[in-house]
């Protein structure tokens, strides 16, 4: 499968689930604004806010899963979806400590300022891992590109 039809399936994702996700996004601000006051519920609020969106990369990752059927390919695919839900549960996890007192407000900020650049780079680095083994893949740089495009011709439809 070529890198087009690949990006296209994947944009095709980006629709569909963008309403889902801009709905979920809409009850949540309503909760918040409704628990405000309630720090537990805040909290618990926050990470709730993630779920929408690890339903979105479950459902990316099981399309990357059907581009490629290297062996090494479907691991890091696997991996790179696996750091995602660790990262969640970590930081359900962390907050979940600190709204019942187990850890103190400055371990929660040093384990964010800590976790947080691993979650971010490695992503990253298992994207120029799956560039170099299929030359074809659709890294998450590429998939903002071709999404900006898409957004940009339709944009400029609504405007003629």
């Amino acid at each position: 499968m070529n890198r087009e039809t690949r990006t296209e399936a994947l944009l095709q994702i980006n629709t569909r689930y963008r309403r889902f996700m801009i709905g979920s996004s809409v009850v949540i601000f309503v909760s918040a604004l409704y628990f405000m006051m309630h720090t537990t519920y805040s909290g618990v609020i926050a990470v709730v806010s993630l779920i929408p969106t690890l339903f979105f990369e479950w459902k990316q990752t099981t399309l990357y899963l059907q581009f490629n059927d290297d062996w090494t390919y479907r691991r890091l695919i696997k991996l790179q979806f696996s750091s995602l839900v660790f990262t969640f549960i970590l930081l359900f996890s962390l907050i979940a400590l600190f709204l019942t007192g187990q850890i103190h407000p400055d371990v929660l900020m040093w384990a964010v300022v800590i976790g947080a650049p691993p979650s971010v780079l490695l992503p990253l680095w298992i994207d120029r891992k799956l560039l170099k083994l299929d030359p074809e893949h659709v890294t998450s740089n590429m998939l903002a590109k071709a999404n900006r495009e898409k957004l940009k011709r339709r944009l400029d439809g609504i405007n003629d």
